[in-house]
């Protein structure tokens, strides 16, 4: 694994920092203002929602390290775009052989799709069970995808599928009623691509985490800065000082297994690769919650106002925590794999 970026990742990372930017959110009245589908559009004439589409022989566009930089720079903005669902979902119709014109509609922004969870998060919904499950991402979509039978994904008609408030108020979700129109797709998955794909989930989720509690640190670095009490700054203050040097260590040990989990999906053997995502997960979860609550506490009472973005932040960690399973679902599985029963 490289420890450092190349080039052309970091332009990447640039070009998803500009876009994320252009709908950044700040405090809770931008998520009525922004123009989310102006936004959508950008990412697809950047080719962002395409980067795990195939080429000629089958290789993924863009690597997981690659969307892994796109979702960081996203979340670190607390973009409102369902970004990482579409990656998802293109990746996971293309592992399941669905015909190239779904797949096209998603990277052209002709269609949305989600991604349907089990009520408790940790897995993909059982196409037969719909009732009670999770879309997640859910702005916009007009289809979700689950596990059919037969190892077989699922396309699901999301017509009835009914808005549900949840902890992350920058990413809408659905919830799923008994009844909804399922239908296969292309061939049952191999295990190697159920795998690989679950991998892919598990570390974009980190890579949100890692997203929203970087930048959050670094703007309450720059607050702690200027915002002046009994006549000093308060990162003077040595408590600040602990809770932000904290805080740092936790994000950047964060980033550093999410890195190079995001580098496994591609170049380890699928076993491998989500052995690595789940040791990512095991350890980014935890820290979705320890410093998201520092965060609002660091920035004191002005950190614990409706108009303050940092409850938005320690919100979307706190979801990207259980999405896919949190730390004590990790533990577990990653027990079973290293006892050979996954």
């Amino acid at each position: 694994m490289r420890a450092i970026f190349t080039e052309e990742q970091e332009m990447l990372r640039s070009t998803a920092s500009r876009i994320a930017d252009s709908v950044a959110v700040t405090t809770p009245a931008d998520l009525v203002r922004l123009d989310r589908n102006k936004a959508w559009a950008a990412l697809a004439d950047a080719g962002l929602l395409g980067m795990r589409t195939r080429d000629e022989d089958g290789t993924p566009l863009a690597s997981g390290v690659e969307v892994m930089l796109v979702a960081q720079s996203l979340s670190g903005a607390l973009a409102p775009t369902p970004f990482v669902g579409a990656v998802l979902a293109a990746d996971l119709l293309a592992r399941a052989g669905a015909p190239e014109a779904w797949i096209t509609d998603i990277t052209e922004a002709r269609a949305r799709y989600a991604i349907l969870l089990a009520p408790e998060l940790d897995r993909l919904a059982d196409a037969g069970a719909l009732k009670g499950a999770i879309c997640i991402d859910a702005d916009g979509a007009t289809h979700g995808l689950a596990f059919g039978a037969d190892r077989r994904v699922a396309r699901i008609d999301l017509a009835g599928m009914a808005a549900l408030d949840g902890v992350d108020m920058t990413r809408p979700l659905g919830a799923m009623s008994a009844g909804a129109a399922a239908e296969p797709v292309g061939e049952p998955l191999s295990d190697a691509d159920l795998t690989q794909w679950t991998s892919l989930a598990l570390t974009l989720a980190c890579a949100d985490i890692v997203g929203v509690l970087g930048e959050g640190l670094r703007r309450v670095v720059e607050y702690s800065k200027t915002r002046i009490q009994y006549g000093v700054p308060i990162g003077s203050f040595q408590a600040v000082q602990h809770m932000c040097a904290e805080m740092l260590v936790e994000t950047q040990a964060a980033a550093s297994v999410t890195n190079y989990a995001a580098w496994a999906v591609d170049a380890l053997d699928p076993e491998a690769g989500l052995l690595a995502a789940r040791g990512a997960k095991a350890y980014c979860a935890p820290v979705a919650q320890k410093v998201g609550e520092m965060l609002m506490q660091a920035y004191g009472g002005i950190g614990q106002t409706w108009e303050h973005e940092a409850h938005m932040r320690t919100r979307r960690a706190m979801f990207d925590r259980k999405i896919f399973g949190d730390e004590a679902h990790q533990l577990l599985a990653i027990a079973e794999l290293r006892m050979g029963r996954n």
